[in-house]
């Protein structure tokens, strides 16, 4: 059986393309978006009845594909992604919304998605989308941008390096995914407010995006329901690069709005470009707008959801390696650990410090209470290990104790010629979902044991105790559910090794 994998997971260029919204980095520049939600025209000229917030909460399933290089790099940083999800999950405690992670998240090895244009970045979402869920993707590098929504595919992907716990990207791209536009739209077509003068004289009363003219919103709300964002509530903004708040939460010089009433841009909002220290909701007809949109996702819908508490850290025992053991091979150690109530998945972590400042070394997400760590050690090296147990409705856990070991300082499994010229494996590259043959013909007899790996070390499938008599034998590896990548093949017959590189494409 496949072992199941998860990463937890993680706009701005201005687009080309209706079917993508995007916003300006939470890291770097802002830009904006393109296209306003046609959900949202209905909704604020009332053909879409307003529905209050939820009184109870409601739990929204992500589904997350997190996508790294070819060779299984680039991934982001699992403790990273936690903190991420849970600053989304407090931005949207207000709406009586709290996002969990549904089923496995896959792991999704392809440069050309990790650092996608816009083509390849719909063909990832047409391609790897599932039903009844909100898609989110954490890839490299989003089309030179930090991250952006696609109307098209209904799905957001973010940026590796737009995530971290302080940073709102990943709740201002799900409030596009509700509906909401920038509380700044459409500004995003003049793009530098030097252009217009807002500073010295006053704004224009309408700004073009696109082939759209858009109202100017007033200071004194005259038209604050037909202007910008269609928010009374979000108060006039036309800053559409990223900008820093003062010590009052408002941008440091004011503007003119079209009747020349100078007024300063406050910065709080969620949906607007101040920068993250400065942002921290969402207004109350936002909230109302977003509670609406969300009713008419039925495919969202769920009323199964169980009762659920956070895993203890306390109740996991890191098994083996036993404390301060030495490993019998210099290139590979199998981490095992206990099962432990309440935890759907695990975060394990290797690093050569004990405190694991700095660079992580290793770590990954696993529903397995065990992971091979191979190709990745130095022989005769002290390591440090530590597991962290996972709800998926609740990510508030901490780490079980520090565990050590001592690396192998030359032993090391090695490759049997003999039985490596006997065995085949095909197809390869396996494409299409095929089955991928592995057949020895004139190996002897024995038992037979092979795991599939995939580059980080983790055990996706295992078979052990096969007994091969006649001197031929013949296994096979289902890839259908696998994501495109390269995975290892390990086999091993009386204790004879071969290895294999196998790779899986669409």
């Amino acid at each position: 059986m496949i072992a199941r994998l998860l990463a937890i997971f993680f706009c701005f260029l201005c687009l080309a393309t209706p079917a993508l919204l995007a916003q300006g980095s939470f890291a770097t520049d802002g830009c904006g978006t393109t296209e306003r939600s046609p959900w949202l025209d209905k909704y604020q000229s009332g053909k879409i009845a307003p529905v209050p917030k939820s009184a109870e909460t409601q739990y929204i399933p992500i589904h997350l594909t997190i996508v790294g290089e070819d060779g299984g790099s680039g991934y982001a940083d699992p403790l990273t992604l936690i903190q991420s999800f849970l600053l989304l999950n407090q931005d949207f405690q207000n709406v009586n919304v709290q996002f969990y992670i549904d089923g496995d998240i896959e792991y999704l090895n392809s440069s050309i998605y990790f650092d996608h244009d816009f083509a390849d970045g719909r063909d990832l979402l047409a391609n790897f989308n599932r039903r009844n869920v909100f898609n989110n993707y954490v890839v490299g590098n989003p089309a030179g941008n930090c991250g952006y929504y696609s109307s098209a595919e209904d799905a957001i992907v973010l940026g590796v390096g737009c995530i971290n716990g302080g940073d709102r990207t990943w709740s201002h791209e799900v409030g596009h995914f509700l509906g909401l536009p920038h509380t700044f739209y459409g500004w995003e077509g003049v793009g530098d407010l030097d252009e217009v003068d807002a500073f010295n004289k006053p704004a224009p009363a309408t700004v073009q995006l696109g082939s759209r003219a858009v109202e100017v919103e007033r200071v004194d709300g005259s038209n604050c329901e037909d202007a910008a964002d269609g928010f009374c509530d979000t108060p006039p903004d036309y800053l559409p690069e990223r900008w820093q708040c003062n010590g009052a939460g408002i941008f440091a010089d004011s503007l003119l709005d079209p009747d020349s009433t100078r007024f300063a841009v406050r910065g709080e909002n969620i949906m607007s470009y101040a920068n993250d220290i400065c942002v921290n909701k969402f207004s109350e007809e936002q909230i109302t707008a977003m509670s609406t949109n969300l009713t008419g996702r039925t495919d969202l819908a769920r009323d199964d959801i169980p009762e659920f508490r956070a895993a203890r850290g306390e109740d996991l025992s890191l098994l083996s390696p036993a404390n301060r053991a030495v490993a019998p091979y210099s290139d590979e150690v199998e981490l095992k650990w206990n099962s432990v109530a309440d935890a759907d998945f695990y975060l394990v972590q290797l690093n050569i410090s004990s405190n694991f400042n700095g660079s992580v070394f290793t770590s990954f997400f696993t529903s397995d209470t065990s992971a091979v760590i191979r190709d990745i050690l130095t022989p005769n090296r002290r390591y440090y290990w530590r597991v962290r147990p996972l709800n998926r409705f609740d990510l508030n856990s901490t780490f079980s104790e520090v565990s050590q070991f001592r690396n192998g300082a030359t032993t090391t499994a090695t490759i049997d010629v003999a039985l490596d010229a006997a065995i085949s494996v095909a197809p390869n590259p396996a494409t299409g979902g095929r089955e991928v043959a592995i057949t020895g013909t004139g190996v002897g007899t024995g038992e037979l044991n092979y795991q599939l790996l995939d580059p980080s070390g983790r055990v996706l499938l295992q078979r052990s105790g096969i007994r091969v008599v006649g001197g031929n034998f013949r296994e096979s590896i289902p890839t259908s559910t696998l994501a495109s990548g390269i995975y290892f093949l390990r086999l091993t017959l009386d204790g004879k090794l071969v290895t294999r590189r196998i790779a899986v494409t669409p």
